[in-house]
């Protein structure tokens, strides 16, 4: 039962992985017998880890037409964003709280804002940008927030890695750098502060929205013919 379940995370953060850069792009069948002949396992914990990423709201079981990966609309990413806000900003205080508590986690912390500061390859950018923000929400303590948490960053990340690929480059880099003012308020225990610069971090992603619903764009692809570079509002 254990290697069981060990492949089947493996499968899982494969295939999500797969989806995060665009190997597997929205609309696109998530076939399990290629997946498994790719990854040199069977087809049961693959199956089980594609109907782990349906429950996520990453693919989409399509009657008669099997398991596709999501379609990211402008809606769908508002409503994670909204979901990402509320937990973050939850989290302020009984983060605070802990950080005397948790040295492991303020150290991987510290060690991941080091890494973001000058990167370049924003594939890399994602998984460290993720690991920060869920670090932040891991020290509140409260698990089952955790994994709702993890879920909703799921979605969010395919329009993380879409927007990685066609905005300027400087506009990315200065928001991943915002984590070290994060870092500085939350070992300041400023609660205040700290809130209201968690919601201007944040702020960006609404105003990228905004831009594609601007835009007249129903679907955000990952398939982009073109540069973008918003303005900071």
């Amino acid at each position: 039962m254990k290697r069981e379940t060990s492949l089947q995370d493996y499968a899982f953060l494969e295939i999500r992985k797969r989806i995060q850069n665009g190997t597997y792009p929205p609309g696109s069948k998530l076939s399990t017998q290629e997946i498994s002949d790719s990854l040199g396992i069977s087809r049961t914990p693959v199956v089980a880890a594609i109907n782990r990423l349906v429950a996520q709201g990453v693919a989409e079981a399509i009657p008669n037409r099997g398991v596709t990966v999501a379609k990211i609309t402008p809606r769908r990413i508002l409503e994670t964003v909204d979901i990402r806000m509320m937990i973050e900003r939850f989290c302020v205080r009984p983060a605070i709280k802990n950080v005397d508590y948790a040295p492991e986690i303020i150290e991987e912390m510290r060690e991941v804002v080091k890494g973001l500061q000058d990167i370049e390859d924003f594939n890399a950018a994602y998984e460290l940008e993720s690991r920060f923000h869920t670090l932040y929400v891991k020290l509140a303590g409260n698990e089952k927030l955790l994994g709702i948490y993890e879920s909703n960053w799921s979605i969010g990340s395919i329009f993380f890695l879409w927007t990685s690929s066609t905005t300027n480059v400087d506009f990315l880099r200065d928001s991943l750098r915002e984590s070290q003012k994060i870092l500085d308020l939350l070992l300041a225990k400023d609660a205040e502060a700290l809130e209201a610069f968690i919601q201007q971090h944040i702020q960006v992603v609404y105003d990228t929205i905004d831009w594609y619903i601007r835009q007249g764009m129903d679907q955000i692809t990952m398939m982009p013919k073109r540069k973008v570079a918003w303005e900071k509002k």
